[in-house]
C-alpha cells in the first residue's frame, strides 16, 4: 500500500492505494483547500497564513497515513511551491515535522506524470490525444499517442496566476475576457506551433483529454446544475459534447459570485478561480481545433504511484 501527496497550488492531495500493475485501488483519499499561492504567488514567496495552512493540512494527512499499513509515501510540491523563494524552507519544516521528503518537481516532471496518471483512467484512442491539467499555478499540455509522449510543456498562467494578475470583475466583462485570451495567445505560443505542426504532417490533434479539478467541476456542474447526462467511458473518465462544454462556459462565465456560491455542482474552494478555469478551458477547445473532450477523474496523484 502507497500513500501519495500532491502539494498544488490550490489543493494538497492525499491518495492511499494499492497498486497491481496498471490497476489502481482506491482505499483513501481526501483533498484541503490549501491555496498555498493565495498572496504571494506572482511575488514568488508562500505567505505566512497559507504557510500555516499547508502545514495544517499535512498535520491531517500525516495523522491519516498512520491509521493504514503504508509501506511507502511519495509527495511533491508543484508551481507555487517551487517558485518560491522560501518553498525549501517549508519543504525543509514538513520533513522534519513529518518525517517524509516532499520532492519539488519540475513543470516538466509535473506534465509527464499528469499524463501517465490521466492515461490509466481510461483506453487511449489511436490517434493522437491533448491532455489538458488546470491548477493554480501552471497549466501542463502533454501531446501524446497511447503510452507515448510526443511533446510536454508547463505554462505558468494558472488559475491563481491569472486570478491575481488580471483581478476581474463580479461578473468578469468582456473586455477583462478579450484582455486574458490575449495573454493566452501569447503565453501559448510553443503549443500552437506545435498542434499546427501536427496539422501539416496530416495527424491533427483533435481530442482533448482535460485532468481531474476543473474538468470534474464541468462534469458537476452540466450534471446537477444543467441536468445534463454525461456519457462515461468508464467510470474514470467521461465524455463531454461539445455543445455541453459550451453551455457550460456560458453558465460559469456570465455568473457572478453569490450565483457560483450557489451551485451545487461547485466546490467551496473553487468558487472564485472557476471562471479564469473556464477561460482556459474553452480557449483551448476554441483555439486548437478540438473535436472531441473527455474529462478524466486521475491526475497527477495517480501517476505518482508508479514513481
Amino acid at each position: 500500500m502507497k500513500a501519495v501527496l500532491d502539494l498544488g497550488t490550490n489543493t494538497f492531495h492525499l491518495l492511499i492505494a494499492e497498486q497491481n500493475g496498471a490497476t489502481i485501488s482506491e482505499v483513501y483519499q481526501k483533498q484541503i483547500p490549501v491555496k498555498i499561492g493565495a498572496g504571494g504567488i506572482n511575488q514568488g514567496f508562500i505567505s505566512n497564513a497559507a504557510y500555516a495552512r499547508g502545514i495544517a493540512a499535512l498535520e491531517e494527512f500525516s495523522a491519516t497515513i498512520k491509521q493504514y499499513p503504508v509501506q511507502s509515501i511519495v509527495a511533491t510540491g508543484t508551481s507555487a511551491i517551487r517558485n518560491a523563494k522560501n518553498g525549501a524552507e517549508f519543504l525543509e519544516e514538513i520533513a522534519v515535522k513529518f518525517g517524509f521528503k516532499v520532492q519539488s518537481i519540475s513543470g516538466e516532471m509535473e506534465a509527464s506524470l499528469i499524463y501517465k496518471g490521466v492515461s490509466l483512467s481510461f483506453p487511449f484512442p489511436d490517434q493522437p490525444v491533448l491532455v489538458m491539467d488546470i491548477g493554480g499555478g501552471s497549466v501542463e499540455f502533454i501531446i501524446g499517442k497511447k503510452e507515448e509522449i510526443l511533446w510536454k510543456q508547463s505554462f505558468e498562467i494558472g488559475a491563481a496566476r491569472l486570478l491575481d494578475k488580471f483581478k476581474p470583475s463580479n461578473p468578469i466583462s468582456e473586455e477583462e475576457i478579450i484582455a486574458i485570451e490575449h495573454y493566452l495567445n501569447e503565453a501559448l505560443q510553443p503549443l500552437s506551433a506545435e498542434l499546427d505542426r501536427h496539422k501539416n504532417t496530416g495527424k491533427p490533434v483533435q481530442i482533448l483529454i482535460g485532468s481531474a479539478g476543473s474538468f470534474e467541476t464541468l462534469l458537476d456542474v452540466l450534471s446537477l446544475d444543467l441536468n445534463k447526462e454525461i456519457k462515461a467511458i468508464i467510470p474514470f473518465a467521461k465524455q463531454v459534447s461539445l455543445a455541453d462544454a459550451a453551455l457550460f462556459y456560458q453558465f460559469i462565465i456570465g455568473s457572478n459570485q453569490s450565483q457560483r456560491e450557489e451551485m451545487k455542482g461547485l466546490l467551496d474552494f473553487r468558487v472564485d478561480m472557476i471562471v479564469v478555469a473556464t477561460l482556459l478551458m474553452r480557449y483551448a477547445q476554441n483555439s486548437f481545433g478540438i473535436k472531441q473532450m473527455i474529462a478524466s477523474h486521475y491526475a497527477l496523484k495517480e501517476g505518482l504511484l508508479f514513481l
